[in-house]
């Protein structure tokens, strides 16, 4: 469960981090170009896909580690 937790963590602080530096670029009025930004967001959206797939096998072990639980006393 605590890979459950972190995953859904990294995934929320990364998604804020893609969004306040693509805002960024706007609210500056051009004193962040694009190119500046994109250095940061670029590998923040990796670690958002690298949080969503931990966060994916995280589950799945969890709802299999439940069914074999579930199916041990019914032995």
């Amino acid at each position: 469960i605590a890979g459950l937790i972190i995953g859904i963590i990294l995934m929320v602080l990364s998604g804020i981090g893609i969004v306040i530096c693509l805002v960024l670029v706007s609210t500056t009025n051009g004193r962040v170009s694009l190119e500046e930004s994109l250095l940061v967001a670029i590998p923040l959206a990796v670690l958002f896909f690298v949080a969503f797939v931990g966060t994916i096998a995280a589950a799945i072990f969890i709802l299999k580690a439940r069914k074999n639980t579930a199916q041990l006393p019914g032995q």
